[in-house]
């Protein structure tokens, strides 16, 4: 799918950039590539968000000496150099007669009068002169392509060596360094659903600290300290958890009675907060003691005690501050650095196996459905994985929950079996152990095959509920009950692979699933066998491979 990715990347940099960088005096492929390197200064500088700091200018041209863009960020003393290589087939990597140009571009830019610079401004070639100049400065080198494959050795050997040149400075401080961003790596940052990293202080009480296998502090911290946190960042907090806040429940109440009327005894009846952070840092002050310690945490997400967190917020938010103040709530901190995404995905997941959570909720612990979410996104769509999980969009037909997608390619897999089982026990679709989940959710399923699965099964529905609402008896209960069946048939026959393929145009195929679905409806009337009651049939395969022998 190597292609389909290309043609969203294409269309998120032209959706963010075209109106500002497209010349129309040159073609497709040129304009992509100068938007790719454009996009790719950003990429690079993503470490500092304030991008109010950033110079960024395409130097893309005739003698552009293989540099493509030049980016600038006066704050932090950063230097970005891109070369981008734009391939619509997605496939190969960058040459070598590209690099080393580029590599001669890069030693022009260090000579430090800026002779050398590619055309540009005179702003830019000021701050260039400015940052190089300026002790502690560095520079990032950047291949950004299309192209799936990394570069081979032969190819990056003049940017190690050029590397080696650079940061031959006698000490660990290094000067300069290259990242390629291949197709994966752009796929990867345009379709990612961007958190603002949170940062927070903590007097944690009573502590211990735990140093293998990864390092983690547990003790007690105010009740006051955590609704503080709740109203500075809201579900922000819980980015990475599996569920987020379920607006009226029961827990929610408990939680809430409990911290009103005995706040003394809140630590004793709460299960208390998990919180993955990226680093912790503890003050020096009181080193020497239990009592209370002093910890800033960077890059902080709560992956269990999101309802004691979220209620803890609204009692705060309802004016209830002495009450919190007397209560304290049990926490632990687990530093994880992004590398270690496999155990912070097992502690997310096992931390929670405690509390009542719906089987569908661990889909979020699956690489695969960020995957879709990713692709989903760049189609326009947003993909809702988790329980009480809020949509920032506020179209509606924008908008794809989890189960509604399992049922989509549970009608769509070609085997009735799973199409039966999404009407009779739709949770076990999600039953991550089982070859049906496998079936639904794997690396051959794409964001366009669910999002045409997904609208054929709604324009189904859409003309079913018509046609249960003006019919009565066996009809309306087949209209009812029978859609899913109905929606597998109509999928079958446009076929898995053509909804799958960008190059099919469906559009004719879509416009008749509305009379697809009520001519089988017909048929099925037809054919239903005397005395059934639709509600069970239609859960029973036996029954429903006759129905569909009939059709």
């Amino acid at each position: 799918m190597s292609t389909l990715h290309v043609r969203q990347i294409a269309t998120h940099l032209r959706n963010e950039y075209e109106k500002e960088h497209w010349k129309s005096n040159l073609d497709e492929r040129n304009n992509l590539s100068r938007l790719l390197a454009f996009h790719a200064v950003g990429m690079a500088l993503t470490d500092h968000p304030d991008s109010s700091t950033y110079n960024v200018e395409i130097t893309d041209g005739a003698e552009d000496r293989g540099i493509d863009a030049i980016g600038v960020d006066s704050a932090n003393n950063i230097v970005v150099v891109v070369q981008s290589k734009w391939r619509h087939d997605g496939t190969g990597s960058v040459d070598l007669a590209g690099v080393l140009k580029f590599v001669n571009g890069v030693k022009y830019i260090l000579d430090i009068d800026g002779t050398g610079l590619p055309p540009c401004s005179k702003e830019m070639r000021i701050a260039v002169q400015t940052v190089m100049q300026t002790p502690g400065a560095s520079l990032k080198i950047i291949v950004a392509t299309t192209a799936t494959d990394n570069l081979s050795s032969e190819v990056a050997q003049p940017l190690e060596d050029l590397l080696g040149i650079l940061n031959d400075v006698g000490d660990d401080n290094k000067i300069a360094e290259y990242s390629v961003f291949t197709q994966s790596v752009l796929f990867r940052a345009i379709g990612s659903n961007p958190h603002t990293a949170i940062d927070a202080d903590l007097q944690l009480l009573n502590w211990g600290r735990q140093s293998e296998p990864v390092a983690a502090y547990f003790g007690r911290v105010s009740a006051r300290e955590i609704a503080a946190w709740y109203s500075a960042h809201g579900q922000e907090l819980f980015a990475e958890n599996i569920r987020v806040v379920l607006p009226k429940s029961e827990i929610n109440d408990g939680i809430r009675s409990t911290v009103l009327s005995e706040p003394e005894n809140f630590w004793y009846y709460n299960n208390g907060i998990t919180v993955l952070a990226t680093k912790i840092e503890k003050a020096l002050a009181g080193a020497g003691s239990t009592e209370a310690a002093l910890l800033r945490l960077r890059g902080i997400s709560i992956v269990n005690g999101a309802q004691t967190v979220s209620t803890l917020g609204s009692v705060l938010k309802a004016g209830h501050e002495a009450e919190l103040n007397m209560a304290y709530v049990a926490i632990r901190i687990i530093e994880l650095s992004e590398e270690q995404e496999l155990l912070a995905r097992n502690i997310t997941r096992y931390a929670n196996t405690q509390n009542v959570v719906a089987v569908q909720d661990f889909a979020f612990l699956d690489a695969q459905q960020h995957r879709l979410g990713q692709e989903l996104r760049l189609l326009g769509y947003e993909y809702i994985l988790r329980s009480g999980e809020r949509p920032s969009s506020k179209d509606a037909a924008k908008i794809l929950d989890v189960r509604q997608v399992a049922v989509a390619l549970a009608c769509a897999t070609g085997n009735i079996a799973d199409a039966v089982l999404a009407k009779r026990e739709v949770s076990r679709l999600f039953d991550r152990e089982s070859g049906t989940y496998k079936s639904l959710f794997n690396p051959s399923v794409h964001g366009l095959l669910v999002q045409r699965a997904v609208d054929v099964v709604n324009a189904v529905a859409k003309t079913l509920d018509k046609e249960a609402a003006a019919a009565s008896g066996i009809r309306s209960g087949i209209a009812i009950h029978g859609r899913l069946l109905i929606s597998h048939l109509v999928l079958g026959d446009i076929g898995r692979n053509k909804l799958a393929n960008p190059d099919v145009d469906l559009s004719d195929k879509f416009n008749k699933v509305p009379s697809e679905a009520r001519r089988l409806l017909d048929v099925i009337e037809q054919n239903f066998p005397a005395g059934s009651y639709p509600a069970n049939v239609f859960k029973n395969k036996a029954r429903c491979d006759e129905i569909v022998s009939g059709v």
